[in-house]
């Protein structure tokens, strides 16, 4: 997919980018080098299926049959087939990305398999534009990072989201696989991430870390907003 919704790039702007910049306050720069630490880590695998267990991740967040789930960033789609498996013929799957290109992607391997039950959408760099109160969850894989102003296009997301709906964040905490940050006391990615968040007036109920190389912020609407 194009421009920066690209799913091994997003994390990684953010990661190449807190040697320089300080977050949430920090002064000092966290002196990250990500490519080789990246390239060593994800040499133990052979699919991004090992490392980014769709099925464990979709029953741990309570993707369900009959739901109406978004892929907002979805790219080429590769989580987007796994939920539309996942919710059956009486659920929905939008598959939202800025990349009209990687849109038209989807909607070719709809038609290819007979996937009948995802829909795709052309977002703005602020707005997926998800239609109003139609979404039960919407999943974020490797986006935030890569998002400019994250305070209005989360403020829009959530216009799309039901009542109850929830906002599932999943992406790269670089402790994990980078020493630099895992001798650190503090994580500024993590707190850089739940900065966005609660900034944008959502709350995190649960957070998630059994994957490898990312944690799971599982959210929602903050009470008044």
């Amino acid at each position: 997919m194009g421009q920066a919704r690209a799913w091994m790039g997003r994390g990684w702007l953010l990661l190449g980018t807190l040697g320089t910049l300080g977050v949430a306050g920090a002064q000092e720069p966290a002196k990250i080098t990500p490519g080789a630490h990246r390239n060593a880590f994800f040499s133990q695998f052979t699919s991004r299926t090992q490392w980014q267990m769709p099925a464990r991740v979709m029953d741990e967040i309570g993707v369900r049959s009959g739901m109406t789930v978004a892929d907002v960033g979805a790219g080429d789609g590769w989580f987007t087939f796994h939920l539309a498996e996942r919710v059956g013929s009486s659920g929905r799957v939008i598959a939202e990305d800025i990349d009209a290109q990687a849109v038209e992607a989807v909607r070719g391997r709809c038609a290819q398999e007979k996937v009948s039950n995802v829909s795709v959408l052309v977002g703005e760099t602020e707005d997926p534009k998800l239609p109003a109160g139609a979404v039960d969850l919407a999943l974020m894989v490797n986006v935030l990072s890569a998002i400019q102003n994250t305070r209005a296009f989360l403020g829009n997301l959530a216009k799309g989201l039901k009542p109850d709906g929830r906002l599932v964040i999943i992406d790269w905490n670089p402790a994990k696989f980078m020493p630099e940050m895992a001798e650190r006391e503090d994580n500024p990615a993590l707190r850089w991430t739940l900065r966005q968040i609660y900034d944008a007036d959502f709350e995190v109920v649960n957070t998630l870390d059994f994957l490898p190389a990312q944690t799971i912020w599982v959210c929602r609407r903050r009470a008044g907003n």
